[in-house]
């Protein structure tokens, strides 16, 4: 669904109507931001000890970012690369089914911190500037306060996999140098713990202030 979603969004920005007279860039634009985040994880079934964990919970959170991009005058201010940082809270809950604690409920903290290099496609020169993109970096998957019947907890576990997302934007402008922007992601990583992995996946929705140089 978010790929389509993401497929959609790029053949919608590149057929906008070029009768629109975009004002390109003529100079190298450069940006650093920062925003707040939501996150709604979609509920995977985990596998814990020695199999799956039906009914596995994945909790939404909140969090933030910071972002720097590069919009290349070659580019004419329609193409850009980006550097991304990230993280959020999250929570799960992991039924098991097998081993000593069969029948109970395992309960962790989950934070997710990304940092990602991510690839842009705008459309500028308009009042409010439509932007997608894609990514990939490293991900991390760390549990504390972890409660798992069966499985040497620790305080604290990470997991550092390949990640990637999809996402799309708009961004407005409040001065020259200033500007605040909204945006959707969805974001894929494979955490692998010791007896414990999830696929997690999950859409974050976001809102910020950036500052132009």
């Amino acid at each position: 669904m978010a790929r389509s979603i993401w497929a959609f969004g790029l053949l919608a920005l590149l057929s906008l109507p070029f009768t629109v007279r975009a004002e390109t860039e003529t100079h190298t634009d450069v940006y650093i931001s920062l925003y707040a985040l939501g996150s709604w994880p979609y509920d995977r079934d985990a596998f814990v000890l020695t199999g799956p964990a039906p009914g596995t919970s994945v909790g939404s959170g909140a969090g933030a970012g910071l972002k720097v991009a590069v919009f290349p005058v070659m580019g004419r201010g329609f193409f850009g690369i980006e550097l991304e940082s990230m993280g959020n809270s999250s929570n799960l809950s992991v039924p098991l089914t097998t081993g000593p604690g069969a029948g109970s409920v395992g309960r962790t903290n989950l934070w997710v911190f990304n940092s990602m290099a991510n690839l842009i496609l705008r459309y500028p020169g308009l009042p409010v500037i439509p932007y997608i993109g894609i990514g990939g970096g490293l991900s991390q998957g760390v549990l504390s306060g972890a409660n798992i019947p069966g499985r040497s907890d620790q305080d604290f576990e990470s997991s550092a996999t390949f990640g990637y997302q999809f996402f799309g934007g708009l961004q407005t402008n409040v001065t020259k140098r200033i500007f605040l922007f909204g945006e959707y992601k969805y974001l894929s990583a494979n955490y692998h713990w010791q007896s414990l992995s999830l696929e997690y996946r999950s859409q974050y929705l976001g809102a910020g202030i950036g500052l132009r140089f």
